[in-house]
């Protein structure tokens, strides 16, 4: 390459090495990159990441089980970094824990720091043990958990809620029930449960919340065959505060196939702000939480203690905004 380009070997490993000397001259480093084009050349970003000890992955931790919310922060995560010189690698470090009750495995991946999603159990063990594991990881939370042990980015699920529930009082709802997932500790603890729980007896309502399958191949049947018991015994809530948008979209088939409408018989509120929830039979009135904000904040704190690792830390708690549709009897 440095004969078809008409340098010397140093100027060829200086130039594909990103090095940005004065000495190179533009038309000697043009030189190079046509002969590495005409020659097919790729750098081998391996050899280069130990030359530079950079890596150029963000580690993204996540549940990587399926939910339309977290597809849109990934596509959002994937998208801000198509322009910079990152790429993510993602792991879902919560069942990794839940496995193997360490956070080494998902520390294997050479990344130059790590933005966690919600991994509360994950994230919580590592800021535990970090001194000792990577005492030097860049490391940014964001979402619905947080720890002020580090920079975060966080968002306000209890106001949320409490906004949720507040629009369903003033149209007239009074028996409002949370619809979570069964079986997990969101049945009665988590900001979203705390949010309704308050906003209810605040208003001098009973709190019911009615836990189903979340299995998603079988959701719609769980929430109808929930909905039918409590019409049998007379408590049918007229409004649903659902835990996230795949719960309250299922809810419109499951209330239809009880000859029940939504947004009318019974009220439904989701969460997230999932794109496409404004179409279908029954526009999905959602508390959308601020995607793009949250994780281009995110991206922009953990770029910083990449450049400086002395930088402060950088904490933000963003809110969510209701988005009212049909559903809600809007």
């Amino acid at each position: 390459m440095a004969a078809l380009a008409n340098v010397s070997g140093t100027t060829v490993s200086r130039v594909l090495g990103g090095r940005v000397d004065e000495s190179i001259s533009p038309r000697a480093r043009e030189r190079v990159m046509k002969a590495a084009r005409e020659l097919g050349y790729s750098p081998n970003s391996a050899a280069k990441a130990l030359r530079s000890g950079r890596s150029g992955l963000i580690g993204f931790w996540m549940c990587l089980e399926y939910s339309l919310y977290r597809s849109r922060v990934l596509a959002e995560m994937r998208s801000l970094l198509a322009h910079t010189e990152f790429a993510l690698a993602v792991t879902d470090v919560d069942e990794d824990y839940a496995w193997h009750h360490s956070i080494e495995r998902a520390l294997r991946v050479p990344a130059e720091g790590v933005i966690a999603l919600d991994a509360t159990t994950a994230a919580y063990a590592f800021l535990q043990d970090s001194d000792r594991l990577a005492p030097n990881l860049p490391f940014v939370s964001m979402g619905a958990s947080w720890s002020d042990a580090r920079s975060y980015v966080g968002v306000d699920l209890r106001w949320g809620a409490e906004a949720a529930v507040r629009h369903l009082l003033d149209g007239g709802r009074r028996r409002i029930a949370h619809l979570v997932p069964r079986g997990t500790w969101f049945e009665d603890k988590g900001d979203r449960f705390e949010g309704y729980r308050d906003a209810v007896t605040a208003a001098g309502y009973e709190p019911k919340v009615i836990a189903v399958s979340d299995a998603p191949e079988g959701r719609i049947d769980a929430i109808a065959a929930a909905l039918s018991e409590l019409r049998a015994a007379g408590v049918l809530p007229d409004a649903l505060l659902c835990f996230y948008d795949d719960m309250a979209v299922d809810a419109v088939p499951a209330l239809g196939s009880l000859g029940l409408k939504a947004g009318e018989d019974v009220a439904l509120v989701g969460f997230n702000g999932t794109v496409g929830l404004e179409r279908g039979p029954c526009p999905i009135t959602t508390v959308r939480q601020p995607v793009e904000a949250m994780c281009a904040l995110a991206f922009d704190f953990l770029k910083a203690q990449i450049d400086d690792p002395t930088s402060p830390l950088q904490q933000r708690v963003l809110k969510p905004e209701l988005i009212v549709r049909a559903s809600s009897g809007a």
